[in-house]
Parts: structure tokens; C-alpha cells; sequence
């Protein structure tokens, strides 16, 4: 029990830095993403973060399997490197007693990721979705960022404000450029400027303080320039555009039903990824078994080349029953059966067909003799 303890402490706390790495890798791309998108008014500033934490949850069915991938392969690469694990089977500490710790590693981590796929990431994706239909629900103006030219209404109106406030409500140094449909431009410069709403008809309006207002095209005879006071300019509410729904942000009990090719592809990639933390996570201890001269990090690049590989057919496959290019009960389950072959190639390899034999007998409780010990 104390050597079991002992993998899986280095197995889980390889793991927390893996994922740690992983996970800031992967929110400062999509964080800057998210902020450019906000920089050019495609989504509202105040849903940066909102949009980041649901695109972290849709993502970690996938981060989690191969953080435990790479968690394993290092952690017993570490092992082996200082002969932790040759003074381990001097000891008695068997291959099965070394699977059984990985492999209940694994399904609690399947577990997780079984939550994940079927319940969490769905709603996340719908949940995305929903956040982004609400940010459209609003005003054109909410989505304008200050110190820079922002473009509204497919370009036909430009906004430019040196101040904001947080509200949005209270403004410095505005400038305002609409082209009409015959191409007049109708611009309004200001030092100051304010919304405020009209109490009977509800209706936005900007209302811009101290400036001048051009009107028509510049040279032109009927070019005009108006200084005024106070000058208001309507803002138009903008409607919530439904977001097209797709595949992944169906929930799980509405596909077990169903008959449409996308959905069944869509319902077995669920069952995927949790099948898939175990197998790689076992995969991961058959790599790892490296020489104290090769060092920890002898066989990592082949070991993500075949997790790329396996991921990537995984894809392929869902598209293919998605098309009716392979049949349903096909579908992805022989990718898992060619990486559990492999794993069974590898550890008659390194164990001995006798001993993955004797292990496979006892896994079907048709083991009635007395065979090699573990450590053999």
C-alpha cells in the first residue's frame, strides 16, 4: 500500500504541474484572443472573463486526458531514470501492482472527465452561447472601447472616444461619423457627452456637449458646418440575433434518442474521452520504460506524435460517421481498439506474452492456476 501511495503521489503531482502549465498556456491565447475580439467590438468588454472561464470548461475533457498522458510518461520517466523502478521489482513490486495503481489513477480521472463530456462541456457550449446573444441584446454604443476608432452597423458609423466610463454613460471627446445610404457623410465632434434614456418612449439617446456637426461631402457646395451646445443623437437598439446551435452544446440525454448521424458521432466522441484517460494513461506507463542513460524526456516527443496521431483519428472517425462514410456502430470505437492493441504489443514486449496472459485470465476470473509471481 505505501508503494502504491508513492506512484500515485508522483503520478498526481506531475500531473497538477502539467495541468498547471497547460492551463496558462491556454488561457493567455484565448485571453488575448477574447480581447482583440473586444478591442474591435465583436463582443463586449464585460464578457472577456465570462467567455474565457466556459472556454476553459469546454476544453479540459480534452487537456485532462493528455495532462495525464504526459504526467505518467514523466513521472515513471523520472523512476526510471534514477532505477526507482528496477530497486522496486528487487523489492517484489510488480508490473500488475504498477498498472493497477496507474489504472485506478485513471478511472478516477475518467471520472472527472465523464462529468466533463457529458454534462459540464455541453453546457458550457450553451451557456457561451447564451452569453453572446445577450451582449448583442443592447445598444450599439456598448460595444465602442475608448482611445480607439470603433466600427458599427457593418462600418456605416464610426465612433471614436478619447474617455469612458464604465457605465459607458459619461464621455470625453467624442467623435461621430455616420454615411448615409446616398453616401453623405454626417459627422459630430464634442468635447463631452452623456446617454440618457427618453422616459416616455424609452428610446437611447447620446447626447453630445459643446461641439460641431458636418454634414454632406467636404468641397461640395452644400457642405455644412453647425457649432451647438448640446446636440442628441439616437442610438439604436440592437436585437438579439440567435446563435446557430451545433452538435457539441446538445445535452447528453437528448442524444441518446436520436437517429441523426451527427448526433450518435457526437454522443460516441463523448463516450471517447473518457475511455481514452485510462488507455493513455496506461499507455503512458509502456512508453516510459526507458534506460537510466536516455533521461526522462527520451521517448516524450513519440509519445505526443501518437497521442496527435490518436486524437486526430478520433476526429477523423466522427467525421466519418457524421458523413455515412462508416457505419454508426463502427464508429469510433475501433480507434480505441487499435490503441488498446498496441498497449498489449508493447507490454508483451517488455513482460512477457506469459505474464500479459496470466493477467488477461485474471481479468476474465478464468485464472485457476498458480502462474509466475508479479515480479517476474
Amino acid at each position: 500500500m505505501v508503494i502504491q501511495r508513492y506512484l500515485a503521489k508522483e503520478v498526481l503531482q506531475t500531473l497538477f504541474a502539467v495541468m498547471t502549465v497547460l492551463l496558462l498556456i491556454f488561457m493567455a491565447r484565448y485571453f488575448s484572443l477574447y480581447l482583440a475580439d473586444a478591442s474591435v467590438g465583436e463582443i463586449s468588454g464585460e464578457i472577456v472573463f465570462e467567455m474565457l472561464l466556459l472556454r476553459t470548461i469546454t476544453s479540459l475533457s480534452v487537456m485532462l486526458p493528455f495532462g495525464l498522458f504526459v504526467a505518467v510518461l514523466l513521472a515513471f520517466g523520472r523512476l526510471y531514470k534514477d532505477s526507482e523502478m528496477t530497486a522496486l521489482a528487487a523489492c517484489g513490486v510488480g508490473h500488475g501492482r504498477v498498472m493497477s495503481t496507474v489504472g485506478f489513477i485513471g478511472l478516477l480521472c475518467a471520472a472527472v472527465v465523464a462529468a466533463l463530456s457529458f454534462w459540464w462541456t455541453p453546457w458550457a457550449h450553451e451557456k457561451a452561447l447564451q452569453v453572446r446573444e445577450q451582449a448583442q441584446a443592447g445598444t450599439a454604443f456598448e460595444s465602442v472601447s475608448a482611445g480607439q476608432f470603433n466600427k458599427i452597423g457593418g462600418a456605416r458609423q464610426v465612433f471614436y472616444v478619447e474617455g469612458l466610463s464604465d457605465d459607458h454613460k459619461q464621455l470625453q471627446n467624442v467623435f461621430v461619423q455616420t454615411i448615409s445610404d446616398n453616401g453623405q457623410l454626417d459627422i459630430f465632434s464634442a468635447r463631452s457627452g452623456y446617454q440618457t434614456i427618453d422616459p416616455q418612449s424609452g428610446i437611447r439617446y447620446l447626447v453630445l456637449v459643446d461641439g460641431y456637426r458636418y454634414q454632406g461631402l467636404p468641397g461640395s457646395v452644400d457642405f455644412k458646418i453647425h457649432q451647438y451646445e448640446k446636440n442628441a443623437v439616437r442610438l439604436e437598439e440592437m436585437s438579439a440575433t440567435p446563435l446557430r446551435r451545433k452538435h457539441w452544446s446538445i445535452p447528453t440525454h437528448d442524444l441518446w434518442d436520436s437517429t441523426r448521424l451527427s448526433d450518435m458521432a457526437e454522443l460516441q466522441w463523448r463516450f471517447a474521452m473518457p475511455l481514452a484517460t485510462v488507455l493513455l494513461a496506461l499507455l503512458a506507463v509502456m512508453l516510459s520504460r526507458t534506460s537510466p542513460r536516455q533521461g526522462r524526456f527520451a521517448k516524450l516527443f513519440v509519445a505526443i506524435l501518437i497521442f496527435v496521431t490518436y486524437y486526430n483519428t478520433l476526429g477523423v472517425s466522427m467525421s466519418w460517421v457524421q458523413r455515412g462514410v462508416i457505419a454508426p456502430a463502427l464508429g469510433l470505437w475501433w480507434v480505441h481498439g487499435v490503441l488498446a492493441v498496441l498497449i498489449g504489443i508493447l507490454a508483451i514486449r517488455h513482460w512477457g506474452r506469459r505474464w500479459v496472459w496470466q493477467r488477461f485470465l485474471i481479468m476474465l476470473g478464468k485464472n485457476n492456476q498458480q502462474g509466475p509471481t508479479a515480479a517476474q
